[in-house]
C-alpha cells in the first residue's frame, strides 16, 4: 500500500519530533529575544530607546526614559548609575548624588564604583570631609585601581589644605601615600615630595618668625617620617644662619649625598670656602686646605690658585642681591675685606670684580683699596668693602647663574691675580626643589 504525502509527513514528524521540538524552541527564543530587544516596553527596549536619545543629544528625553525604568526596576544598579551620570552631565549635582546613593543601596558587587563617583562629586565642591566619610566603607577593598582613586581623594584634600593648614595637609598627603603604596602606584613618591615640601615651608615660616628651635623640631619630624635631602638642606641653612658652621656643613653634606639636585650646591661650596678662610686666619692650614678640596670637588668653578698672593688674604664677608620689584631687576654684590699678612706697609692695592651670568660677563668694577696716601699697614685689615654690579640683571623671579670673579693687583701698570670665584646665591622664600 502506498502512503499518501500527508501520511509520510506524519511518519517523519513522529520519527524526528524531539529534534523538531528543540529547533522550534531555538527559533522561538531567538524571535522572542529580538522582539524583546526591539519592543520599547521591555527592559532592554527601554534602555535602547534611552541611549538613542543620548546619542542624539536629547538628554531631557533620555532622563525621562531612565526615570521610567528606575520606577519599574528600582533594584537595577546600572540604571541608577547611568541616570546619575546623565544628571552630572546636565549639571544637576543633587539629583546625581541621589541616584548614586540609590545605586549604592542596591548592594551590587560593583557598588564601589558608585561610591567613588559620589565621593568625587563632593571633592569637586571642596567638601572633603563628606568625601572622606563616603569612602570609608570601601577603604579595605582589594582593588589597586580603587585604592589609587581613594589616594587621589586624600591627595586633593591635601592640596586644598596646603595653602592654609599645612599640618593637616601633611596628614592628608600621608594618607594618600599609604593608599598609593597599597595600590603599588608611583604616585606615592609624588605624595612624599609634597610632605617634604610642606614640612620645609613650615620651618621657613618659623625661621622668619625667629623661632629657629621650633623650625629645627619640624625638620626633625620630617626626617623621622622619612629621611630626605630637603630637610637636611633646610637644617643646614638654619645652622649656617646661627653660625653653627660644623653642624651646617654636616647637614649640607647629608643633603647633597642623598640628592645633589636639592637646594643650591653653590651655597654649600661657598660655606666651605668661607670656613677655609676662617681656618687659615686661625692658623689651621691643614683643615683649611681640606675644606678647599671639598669645595673644589663639588664645584669646579671654585678651582683657583691656592695662594694667589703671599702678602694678602682675601676674606668674603657676605654676598648680596638688591631687588627692585617695580623695575623687575636685581643688582648683585659682594662684601669682603683684605688683610696684610706681612709686617710691611703695602701702598698699592687695587681690586677688580667682574660679575658674570653663566659664562658671560656683564659688569666690571675697579676699586682703589690702598695707595701712598692711604696705605695698608702691616698685619692690618681693611674695613669691609662693598662692591655691586654697575649693570642690573633683568627679571627678578627668573633663575640666574650669577658669579663674581675677584682680582687683586699690587703693581703699576696693573698685573691682576685671580683671588676668588664667588657664586652669588639668591635665596627664595617659596620652597622649591632648587633655590
Amino acid at each position: 500500500m502506498h502512503q499518501t504525502f500527508f501520511e509520510k509527513i506524519i511518519v517523519f514528524i513522529n520519527s524526528y519530533k524531539i529534534y523538531i521540538i528543540i529547533a522550534g524552541l531555538i527559533i522561538f527564543s531567538a524571535l522572542f529575544l529580538t522582539f524583546s530587544a526591539e519592543n520599547p516596553t521591555s527592559f532592554k527596549g527601554m534602555i535602547k530607546k534611552s541611549e538613542s536619545y543620548v546619542k542624539k543629544g536629547q538628554l531631557a528625553f533620555a532622563l525621562e526614559e531612565y526615570n521610567k525604568i528606575t520606577r519599574l526596576y528600582p533594584g537595577d544598579y546600572d540604571v541608577h548609575v547611568r541616570l546619575a551620570e546623565l544628571y552630572e552631565e546636565l549639571d544637576e549635582p543633587e539629583k546625581a548624588k541621589t541616584e548614586y546613593i540609590r545605586a549604592i543601596r542596591v548592594g551590587h558587587r560593583h557598588r564601589h564604583e558608585a561610591t567613588l563617583a559620589l565621593a568625587k562629586m563632593y571633592v569637586k565642591e571642596n567638601r572633603f570631609d563628606i568625601a572622606e566619610d563616603i569612602i570609608k566603607e570601601i577603604k579595605n577593598i582589594k582593588d589597586n585601581q580603587v585604592l589609587k582613586e581613594i589616594g587621589d581623594i586624600y591627595y586633593s584634600s591635601g592640596e586644598f589644605l596646603s595653602k592654609g593648614d599645612r599640618l593637616e595637609a601633611i596628614r592628608k598627603f600621608k594618607k594618600a601615600r599609604n593608599y598609593y603604596k597599597k595600590a603599588q602606584s608611583d604616585l606615592s613618591k609624588q605624595a612624599l615630595g609634597k610632605i617634604n615640601i610642606l614640612y620645609a615651608e613650615i620651618s621657613d615660616m618659623l625661621v622668619e618668625n625667629n623661632e629657629s628651635k621650633k623650625a629645627i623640631e619640624i625638620l626633625n619630624l620630617s626626617m623621622s617620617y622619612e629621611d630626605n635631602a630637603l630637610a637636611h638642606y633646610k637644617l643646614a641653612k638654619i645652622y649656617e644662619k646661627k653660625s653653627l658652621i660644623d653642624k651646617a656643613i654636616k647637614e649640607y653634606s647629608e643633603s647633597f649625598k642623598m640628592d645633589s639636585e636639592v637646594g643650591n650646591i653653590n651655597a654649600y661650596a661657598a660655606l666651605l670656602m668661607k670656613e677655609a678662610e676662617t681656618m687659615e686666619l686661625n692658623g689651621k692650614k691643614v683643615k683649611a686646605e681640606l675644606y678647599r678640596l671639598k669645595a673644589r670637588k663639588i664645584n669646579a668653578k671654585l678651582d683657583i690658585p691656592d695662594n694667589p698672593d703671599k702678602k694678602i688674604l682675601f676674606s668674603l664677608i657676605a654676598i648680596k642681591i638688591n631687588e627692585d620689584i617695580d623695575r623687575d631687576v636685581l643688582i648683585p654684590g659682594i662684601i669682603f675685606n683684605l688683610t696684610n699678612i706681612t709686617d710691611k706697609v703695602i701702598n698699592n692695592i687695587k681690586v677688580k670684580v667682574i660679575f658674570y651670568e653663566g659664562n658671560k660677563p656683564f659688569s666690571t668694577r675697579v676699586m682703589n683699596v690702598a695707595d701712598e696716601e692711604y696705605p695698608l699697614q702691616g698685619d692690618a685689615k681693611t674695613s669691609d668693602i662693598s662692591i655691586y654690579s654697575n649693570q642690573p640683571v633683568r627679571h627678578v623671579f627668573d633663575e640666574h647663574d650669577l658669579w663674581a670673579k675677584v682680582y687683586v693687583s699690587q703693581e703699576n701698570p696693573d698685573k691682576w691675580k685671580l683671588f676668588r670665584n664667588i657664586p652669588i646665591i639668591k635665596e627664595k622664600k617659596s620652597i622649591l626643589i632648587k633655590e
